[in-house]
């Protein structure tokens, strides 16, 4: 079938072509067959992004999602030991938060957090996946924690009140004391020593319970030496055991969708073609988006692409302050075994290759190089390199939690398009 309806439009010196060359004028195509539907996304590595997220949320469109941190703790200093005759009177874990719009869901649901020791080494120079298993051990219930973004949080400290950053804090149990109160001085003389003596905590959301519309998901900044664990000791003194470039950070994600019959359909239909396709962060789901009818461009013709671009348009009406639009979001090759490939327009030039959330409520994206490759391989070498095209969010730069709907219906205002423009060269 020949699904190449072309309108031409004379560009003058984008391309370097000789005036009044007809033969060489470039032509818009825009008729292309899409086959767009939500699929589930893959496993994401999840150590070592800029932020952490910890908590839960449920709505009647993206059902329950919820994030994980694991996190191991250095030394307040290089050579560091506790004073003689040390008494510890508490521990406290404190998070920065990383602004007071850094999240989503809805701030006004208390949370029940729960804090576990991590029962398994964490290493700074592994990689973790967003499905890697943590375990750890029976966890301490903190309960109705409500988190104030943007709420300085005064502690007295040393007789004196203090003002410190918006931060949660949590008291944790005799059981974490007693680590710290009996630690030697070789458990404590190295980050790897101590890492070896206590491998971490793991921080998560309790998810039973949660109706539609509660819940949320904040984000953390575990990079400032003040997040970490506040060790008091002899009533006056204070050290904090920052996460710090040298910790670990883990996240871990888990999706539930039962009962959300617009995703459960498309991730059931193999085949099928969706008007509506959604996009979930945290390793949940990505829209695939294939062009059946590319190669045509071969078979009919021989094309020089001058660009190629992709438009998608999100449903702002589904959009929220407690579950904003995604500040960016990437279009990658799908691979011959379903995994997600960089585009070779995003290696190349980056800000060309686009992405990024336009006013008007679309991304923008020109694969041109892509195209060219995919239509050049199968001209030149016989190879069907068509295999489709993935949308999702990114895992870092910036960190989100948030989901969207897509509006993927062609021939909208504000629906999905996809317009080569190309010369004929033969």
């Amino acid at each position: 079938m020949t699904i190449i309806h072309v309108s031409c439009k004379k560009e003058t010196g984008s391309i370097g072509l000789n005036a009044g060359d007809a033969a060489l004028q470039p032509l818009e195509i825009d008729t292309f067959t899409l086959q767009t539907r939500t699929v589930r996304e893959d496993s994401l590595r999840s150590d070592g992004t800029s932020y952490q997220m910890m908590g839960a949320t449920r709505t009647s469109e993206f059902g329950l999602n919820s994030a994980a941190m694991s996190l191991s703790f250095t030394l307040p200093s290089s050579s560091f030991s506790f004073p003689a005759g040390v008494v510890i009177d508490s521990i406290v874990f404190q998070g920065e938060y990383t602004g007071p719009e850094q999240y989503v869901g809805n701030l006004n649901t208390p949370m029940n957090i729960k804090v576990s020791q991590v029962n398994k080494r964490l290493y700074l120079d592994s990689t973790y996946f967003s499905n890697t298993p943590i375990p750890s051990s029976s966890p301490q219930n903190f309960t109705g924690v409500l988190h104030k973004l943007s709420d300085s949080v005064y502690v007295k400290e040393n007789g004196v009140v203090k003002a410190l950053a918006p931060q949660m804090r949590l008291k944790l149990g005799q059981e974490i004391v007693d680590i710290f109160q009996n630690a030697s001085s070789t458990d404590l003389g190295s980050n790897t020593a101590f890492q070896d003596y206590f491998n971490g905590l793991k921080l998560e959301a309790e998810t039973a319970g949660l109706a539609n519309g509660q819940g949320n998901i904040v984000y953390f900044n575990f990079n400032k030496l003040t997040s970490g664990l506040a060790v008091y000791f002899n009533d006056t003194g204070k050290y904090v055991f920052p996460v710090g470039e040298n910790g670990v950070k883990v996240g871990s994600f888990s999706h539930d969708f039962t009962g959300i019959t617009a995703i459960q359909n498309q991730l059931n239909d193999t085949n099928g073609n969706f008007d509506i396709t959604y996009i979930q962060s945290m390793a949940g789901l990505k829209t695939r988006i294939d062009i059946p009818n590319l190669l045509s461009l071969v078979e009919a013709e021989v094309y020089g692409i001058v660009d190629a671009k992709f438009v998608f348009y999100y449903d702002e009406s589904t959009t929220s302050t407690e579950f904003p639009a995604f500040n960016r979001m990437l279009l990658l090759k799908r691979g011959a075994n379903n995994q997600n490939n960089f585009l070779a327009d995003q290696i190349i030039n980056s800000n060309f290759y686009g992405g990024s959330k336009q006013d008007g409520g679309f991304y923008e994206f020109h694969i041109t190089r892509e195209i060219q490759d995919i239509l050049n391989n199968y001209r030149l070498n016989g190879l069907n390199l068509n295999t489709g095209f993935f949308l999702i969010t990114p895992s870092d730069n910036p960190v989100s939690a948030s989901h969207m709907q897509m509006n993927m219906q062609k021939g909208l205002p504000t629906g999905v398009k996809f317009v080569v423009t190309v010369v004929k060269t033969k």
